[in-house]
C-alpha cells in the first residue's frame, strides 16, 4: 500500500501532493510517490460521488521515484477526493482537497524537477497534444502563459523558424532546419497570441546536410506580425521547438525562389504540391512560379552507342502522371528508370513502359538512328497538382545516372489531352497501352473540360414558333461554307419555316463576331428565325449537341451536322411520323448521300477488328444512291449523328450525348445504344434524302488525331458495351425465329423487315 496520510483540506496537503491551476476551472494534481509500487500508479478524482473528467501521465524521476499528474475539471464547490492505486493487496491511498482555495498557477519548473528526458517529453506531448483539446485549454491565457514557460524551459534557447515567401491565401512559407536524425513529423502545432492549434499541414524535411542537420519548410498562416510566435513539431523523438520571428517585409515566392539552387527539384515540387491543395489561386501561382522561373532542360544526347535518353512528355492530371519519350541503349546499360519525387526515395517506372520503335532526326552525318519511344502512366503522383518539369533518372548498371527533365509542360485540358493523343503513334497503339496510359489521362481531361466549361451564351435573330414541333441543333466548328447553302434551303421548306425551331451552336467561340455577322445577314436575306448558343469554350461535338438541347423547346429533336443540306422539302415532318409510340422507335436517321450522289450512310452497325474491338460500320457506303438494298426502311442498330431525330424528353431522360469520347467520334453509336437500352429501337428511313459533306469540320480541330482518338473512342465503346453490342449483332445477323430467344436490348425486328445477310456482306467500312 501507497503510504499517504488522507488529506482533508487543500492547504494541508503534504510536500507529496501538489495542487495547482491550468486555467479557470482546470486543475493540475501532482502526486510524487516515493515508495516501489507493483504497477503503474492511476489516478481517480471524483466529486459529490461523480467521476471527474481527468487525464494523467506517470514519470520516471531521476532518482527512482514516480510522479503522478493528472489534469481535471472541476467547477461547482465541494471537495475533491482522489484515490491512487497501484493494484497492491494493501488497497488503495486517498486524499481529500478542495480546489476552490487553489489559486496558485501551475509552474512549469517544479513540473520538470527532477524528471528523466522520457519523462519530459511524455509530459510535453500531454501539455501540448491530448490535454489542451480535452479540456478546451487552446485559447486559455493563463494555459497558453504557463505553456510558453514550459516550452522555454524544455527547449533552453529554440532555433528560430523564418518566414521566407509570401503564398496564397494568407499563407507564409516558414524555413528552419532541425537534427539529422528526426525522421518524421507526427503533428505540428502554432502558439501565438490567439491560442494554440494543430496545423492540418504537414512539414517537409530535407535531406540531412554535411553539418548533420535536414531543411526544415513548412506552409502555415501568417503569424502576426508584431508578436511572431511558436512552432512545436511533435515526433517520436519528442517535442521541437522553434521560435517564428517576426517579419513584415516577407518576399514573393519567385523572388526567395530565384535565390535557390535550380537543383532542388524536390522542395520545389513539393511547394506546387502544397500550393495546389491550398485553393485555385494556390494552384495558380504554383503553375506561375513554374513557368516565370523554369528548371533547365536536361537530356542526353549522343553519337556514339553509349545510352542517350530524352523526356518529352510529362503532363500531370488529378490522376496521375504521363510521360513520354525515348532512349537508346544498344549495350543493353540500363538498369531502371526512376521518376523523383518531392519526398521519399524515387519510383521505378521502368517496368510501367509501353514501347514502342522511333526513330531519331538524322544528325550531322546524315545517319538516322533506330530509338525505343516510351510512355507511362504513374497514377496519383503529386496528388494530381501541377507538377510541370519532373525529374527522370536513368541509372545504369556501372552505377552511373543519367538525368532528364523536359522542358515547362502544359496544364489546360485541352493541351493536355492533345499531348496524351500524340503520346503513343497510332500504329503501335494496342487496347492494352489504351487501357493502363492513355485512357486514364484522356478521362481526366475530358472530366476537367466538362467542369470547367462555361455557361453559353445565347443570341436570337427574330422570334420562332410558339411551341415547335420540333428543334433542329446543329453544332458549328470552324467550318462555315454551307451555312448559306443550308439555311437557305431549310428557309424554302415552308412546313419546316412553320413549325421547326433552328438553333445553331458556335464550338469556335473565337469566331463568335464573325458567326453572329453571318447568321444575322442571312436572317435577313431569308427571314428565317434562328438561335445562336455560343460555348463559352471548344467543348466537342457532346458539349455543344448537349448544351443546343438545353436551351431547345421542340418536343422533338434533330441533330444536324453543319455539311448536311436537305435535298427537297419536307424531310422533317417525314422522318418525325416514325417517332409515333406505337412504333417503340426512340430515333430514326434518313438516307444520307456524298455530293456524287453515292451513298454516305444507310444505317450504322457494329463489326469487330481482329483485336476484338467493336468498329461502326456504315450499311452500303460507297454503293449508288439507288441501290435496291438501301432503299428498304428497316429498324438498324444504329444512325449516325450527322443527321438523327428523337423526342427531347427521351434524349433528356437518357442523359444526352456522352462527352467521354473524345472530340467527336462514336457519341453517336453510344447514344444508339443507349436508346435500346431504353427499349426503344433506331430505324432508318431511305425515302428522306440528305447531302453529306462528311467530316469537314472535325478536319479543322487542330487535337484530332484521327487514329489515336478513334482507338480510343472504339476502345471506351466496346468497354461499356462489349455484351449489349454482341446480342444486338446477333439479332442482325441471324433473323431467323429459331435466333429470337436472345433478342438483342430494346430491339425487337421483325425478320421480314431485316436485311438479308448476303446483302450486310456488300456492306462497305466506314
Amino acid at each position: 500500500m501507497l503510504s499517504l496520510a488522507p488529506l482533508s483540506v487543500a492547504d494541508g496537503l503534504s510536500p507529496q501532493l501538489h495542487l495547482s491551476r491550468l486555467s479557470g476551472s482546470v486543475f493540475l494534481l501532482s502526486w510524487t510517490i516515493e515508495t516501489p509500487v507493483l504497477a503503474r500508479p492511476r489516478i481517480a478524482l471524483a466529486a459529490r460521488d461523480r467521476r471527474l473528467v481527468s487525464a494523467s501521465v506517470v514519470l520516471a524521476l531521476g532518482d527512482g521515484r514516480l510522479r503522478a499528474v493528472a489534469a481535471f475539471r472541476h467547477g461547482g464547490p465541494g471537495e475533491v477526493v482522489a484515490t491512487l492505486s497501484d493494484d497492491n493487496p494493501a488497497g488503495d491511498t486517498t486524499a481529500r482537497f478542495d480546489p476552490d482555495l487553489v489559486h496558485g498557477m501551475a509552474d512549469a519548473e517544479d513540473l520538470l524537477r527532477d524528471a528523466t528526458p522520457d519523462a519530459r517529453r511524455t509530459l510535453a506531448n500531454a501539455l501540448v497534444g491530448h490535454w489542451p483539446g480535452l479540456f478546451g485549454l487552446g485559447e486559455s491565457a493563463g494555459y497558453l502563459g504557463f505553456l510558453r514557460q514550459f516550452l522555454l524551459i524544455l527547449a533552453h534557447k529554440p532555433a528560430s523558424a523564418t518566414p521566407v515567401a509570401r503564398l496564397a491565401d494568407g499563407k507564409v512559407l516558414l524555413e528552419s532546419s532541425v537534427p539529422g536524425r528526426l525522421t518524421g513529423v507526427r503533428a505540428c502545432y502554432r502558439l501565438d497570441p490567439g491560442g494554440l492549434s494543430r496545423l492540418s499541414a504537414r512539414p517537409r524535411l530535407g535531406r540531412a546536410d554535411r553539418a548533420g542537420n535536414r531543411a526544415l519548410h513548412l506552409i502555415v498562416d501568417e503569424f502576426p506580425p508584431q508578436a511572431g510566435g511558436t512552432l512545436i513539431l511533435q515526433s517520436e523523438a519528442g517535442l521541437i521547438v522553434r521560435t517564428v520571428t517576426a517579419r513584415q517585409d516577407v518576399p514573393s515566392l519567385g523572388r526567395w525562389w530565384n535565390s535557390k539552387a535550380s537543383s532542388r527539384d524536390g522542395l520545389r515540387s513539393w511547394l506546387v504540391e502544397q500550393l495546389a491543395g491550398l485553393s485555385e489561386q494556390g494552384r495558380l501561382l504554383a503553375v506561375e512560379m513554374q513557368r516565370r522561373l523554369p528548371l533547365p532542360v536536361q537530356s542526353v544526347r549522343r553519337n556514339d552507342d553509349l545510352t542517350s535518353a530524352e523526356l518529352d512528355l510529362a503532363v500531370t492530371t488529378p490522376a496521375g502522371l504521363l510521360l513520354g519519350g525515348w532512349y537508346r541503349d544498344p549495350d543493353g546499360l540500363l538498369d531502371e528508370m526512376l521518376l523523383h519525387r518531392s519526398e521519399g526515395e524515387p519510383m521505378a517506372v521502368l517496368e510501367r513502359l509501353d514501347r514502342f520503335p522511333a526513330l531519331l532526326p538524322a544528325g550531322s552525318t546524315g545517319d538516322v538512328k533506330r530509338a525505343t519511344g516510351f510512355a507511362a502512366f504513374v497514377p496519383g503522383y503529386a496528388s494530381g497538382a501541377p507538377v510541370l518539369q519532373p525529374r527522370v533518372e536513368l541509372r545504369l548498371k556501372s552505377g552511373t545516372s543519367l538525368f532528364l527533365r523536359p522542358a515547362v509542360q502544359p496544364v489546360d485540358a485541352t493541351a493536355v489531352r492533345a499531348r496524351a493523343l500524340a503520346a503513343i503513334p497510332p500504329q503501335h497503339l494496342d487496347a492494352r497501352m489504351l487501357e493502363r496510359t492513355i485512357a486514364p489521362v484522356l478521362a481526366e481531361c475530358q472530366q476537367a473540360l466538362r467542369e470547367t466549361l462555361p455557361e453559353p451564351r445565347l443570341r436570337s435573330f427574330g422570334k420562332g414558333p410558339a411551341s415547335p414541333a420540333v428543334s433542329v441543333v446543329i453544332p458549328l466548328y470552324r467550318v462555315y461554307d454551307f451555312l448559306r447553302v443550308q439555311v437557305s434551303a431549310f428557309a424554302a421548306d415552308r412546313w419546316f419555316a412553320e413549325k421547326a425551331e433552328l438553333v445553331y451552336v458556335l464550338d469556335s467561340p473565337e469566331h463568335e463576331a464573325e458567326v453572329h455577322h453571318l447568321l444575322g445577314g442571312l436572317f435577313l436575306a431569308y427571314g428565317l428565325p434562328m438561335q445562336l448558343v455560343v460555348m463559352g469554350r471548344n467543348g466537342g461535338f457532346s458539349a455543344a449537341c448537349n448544351a443546343g438541347a438545353r436551351v431547345s423547346r421542340g418536343q422533338a429533336l434533330a441533330f444536324v451536322n453543319s455539311d448536311v443540306i436537305p435535298t427537297g422539302e419536307g424531310w422533317l415532318p417525314a422522318l418525325l411520323q416514325r417517332l409515333e409510340p406505337h412504333r417503340r422507335t426512340g430515333a430514326v436517321g434518313p438516307k444520307l448521300l456524298y455530293d456524287d450522289g453515292s451513298l454516305q450512310h444507310a444505317g450504322l452497325y457494329f463489326k469487330r477488328d481482329s483485336k476484338g474491338t467493336w468498329l461502326n460500320h456504315h450499311y452500303f457506303k460507297g454503293m449508288p444512291g439507288h441501290y435496291a438494298p438501301a432503299n428498304v426502311e428497316r429498324p438498324v442498330p444504329g444512325v449516325t449523328g450527322a443527321c438523327i431525330v428523337l423526342p427531347r424528353a427521351l434524349f433528356m431522360e437518357i442523359g444526352g450525348f456522352d462527352d467521354a469520347y473524345v472530340i467527336g467520334d462514336y457519341e453517336d453509336s453510344d447514344l444508339c445504344l443507349k436508346i435500346a437500352r431504353a427499349g426503344l429501337g433506331v430505324v432508318y428511313v431511305p425515302s428522306v434524302q440528305l447531302y453529306h459533306l462528311e467530316r469537314q469540320s472535325i478536319s479543322k480541330s487542330l487535337d484530332y488525331t484521327r487514329g489515336v482518338a478513334s482507338q480510343h473512342n472504339s476502345w471506351l465503346q466496346t468497354r461499356r458495351w462489349d455484351s449489349e453490342i454482341a446480342a444486338l449483332m446477333a439479332a442482325v445477323d441471324n433473323p431467323a425465329p429459331q435466333q429470337q430467344s436472345v433478342p438483342a436490348p430494346g430491339l425487337r425486328p421483325d425478320p421480314e423487315f431485316l436485311l438479308s445477310r448476303a446483302n450486310l456482306r456488300r456492306a462497305t467500312a466506314a
